[in-house]
């Protein structure tokens, strides 16, 4: 197996490398956690779903989920099986290093940078306008979202200084609350039989010829941000199997949780209406059927647990934000001292730090601007954030092609060519309707924010490559070590 780490001794005899995260420290169960948690499962169906039935595919929303499942299946084969053979901090970035080339890699974490600091500033921006509201409404204290995003950000770094399995056993309380109260409403609506009774129209394929389904994917697609982090932690993982089983269980549990629950709103309403009150209230929606199936008590204990969501996603991108920096650190591609670990730990601490920092400073920046957290922070990264991890996985796909093409005696054929091939034609075919769409994305008329959110992607692919050939040219050293070391395509 080709590791990415690069020290002269086994991790057994050297438990406390300042230059490697600690082994064993997080099972398939616990990366499944990070993974679902950063999906957001009830943020996602309560602020996503609506969209997908009022503007998207109509009552075909859980087909809609399933099929993006199903592409997401198809890059996975590939995906967990780079893992395996490269268990880097970095992932995507490292993979297409490996199956691309060293300068597409930097490239590659230029773009994934952005993204997972897009996507944790977006994410901690909900937090606060959802936490504002929410103690505004029960005590009647104002405080400013900028200042409850704070609060966010002082608790992942608090758990970015610790092990990884604390931060775990944090994330897997959250989601367990929140997807018991949407497990709750979907049995009271069964039993009850919704508002026309059980019917299963919406699983028509034929439901999937119309005109909306391509925004349907696009919000469909950001509900599933995020379960790429498995393979991000296979070198703290406990065993060899644990990315693996974490990666297929993550994609096929949010699938069938999204399309269940999805369903389950739609016989709420029924399928005759659900559109309507759909694209007429589609921020109320899931709020609305929960007072009426489960009582008013009900809608409390939701509007607390989006709170608590959302702080599971800030914490659970906030750790893979401090891995990817991490890792470039180790392989100086970044400044070195972000590569070192905690000595006792053994967590990525300066990284965690940084990432803080950061995120902090981008947030006071939109406080000071007056830029409303969200309708313009949460809705400019959420869509942002989808066009830089679609495009990671699109060239991530094509560099599974590349590596296993190298190393054919690894892999067989569906997993080194036909399912990456056919991933790479479904991600680029979501990207494609992702960018058409990307004004109704943003939810708001922005002008030119259309135009330079996802091109903000594009100038940071372009500067890493250009920074890839400066390294290549000057760092010799430094460049032959992105990506683990492999050999170069370039």
């Amino acid at each position: 197996m080709t590791m990415v780490v690069h020290t002269p001794e086994p991790a057994a005899t050297k438990p406390e490398s300042p230059d490697r995260l600690r082994a064993g420290s997080v099972g398939a169960a616990g990366i499944t956690f990070f993974v679902v948690a950063a999906a957001a499962p009830l943020t996602c169906v309560i602020a996503i779903t609506p969209l997908i039935i009022g503007f998207g595919a109509g009552i075909s929303a859980p087909l809609i989920y399933l099929l993006i499942g199903a592409i997401l299946l198809l890059f996975a084969v590939g995906y967990v099986a780079m893992s395996r053979r490269l268990p880097n901090p970095g992932a995507l970035y490292a993979y297409i290093a490996n199956g691309l080339g060293r300068t597409a890699g930097v490239g590659a974490a230029f773009v994934s940078i952005l993204a997972y600091i897009a996507s944790l500033v977006t994410l901690a921006a909900f937090f606060g306008y959802a936490l504002s509201g929410l103690l505004e409404t029960l005590t009647g204290i104002s405080i400013p979202w900028y200042g409850c995003c704070l609060l966010a950000i002082g608790a992942a770094m608090a758990l970015g200084h610790r092990e990884i399995s604390v931060g775990a056993k944090v994330l897997g309380v959250l989601l367990v609350a929140e997807v018991a109260v949407l497990l709750v409403l979907a049995v009271v609506v069964l039993v009850q039989g919704g508002a026309r009774g059980i019917d299963l129209a919406p699983f028509n394929p034929q439901g999937l010829v119309v005109a909306g389904v391509g925004v349907g994917l696009a919000f469909a697609y950001s509900s599933y941000i995020g379960f790429e982090q498995t393979a991000i932690y296979a070198e703290e993982a406990k065993g060899p199997h644990s990315v693996k089983r974490a990666t297929f269980a993550a994609i096929i549990l949010t699938s069938v949780f999204y399309a269940g629950i999805t369903w389950v709103i739609i016989l709420a309403f029924g399928s005759d209406a659900v559109v309507e009150a759909a694209a007429g209230s589609p921020g109320t929606l899931v709020f609305d059927s929960a007072s009426h199936y489960l009582g008013a008590a009900a809608l409390s204990v939701m509007e607390v647990l989006v709170v608590t969501s959302s702080l599971a996603t800030v914490l659970s991108f906030h750790n893979a934000t401090s891995r990817y920096l991490y890792a470039l650190g180790r392989e100086q591609v970044l400044p070195s001292w972000l590569g070192r670990a905690h000595h006792r730990t053994q967590s990525p601490y300066r990284a965690s730090v940084l990432v803080g920092i950061v995120s902090a400073g981008a947030l006071g920046v939109f406080a000071l601007g007056g830029v409303d957290p969200y309708l313009g922070v949460f809705t400019w990264g959420a869509a942002g954030s989808a066009v830089g991890f679609i495009s990671l996985q699109a060239a991530c796909s094509l560099a599974v092609v590349g590596y296993f093409k190298r190393h054919k005696q690894l892999e067989n054929a569906w997993t080194a060519l036909v399912s990456p091939l056919l991933a790479f034609i479904g991600l680029a075919g979501i990207l494609s309707l992702i960018l058409i769409n990307f004004p109704l994305l943003l939810g708001v008329d922005v002008g030119m924010v259309a135009v330079l959110v996802p091109l903000s992607f594009a100038v940071a692919a372009v500067l890493g490559v250009i920074y890839g050939v400066r390294l290549k040219r000057a760092q010799p050293a430094v460049w032959a070590s992105v990506g683990g070391g492999a050999q170069s395509n370039d």
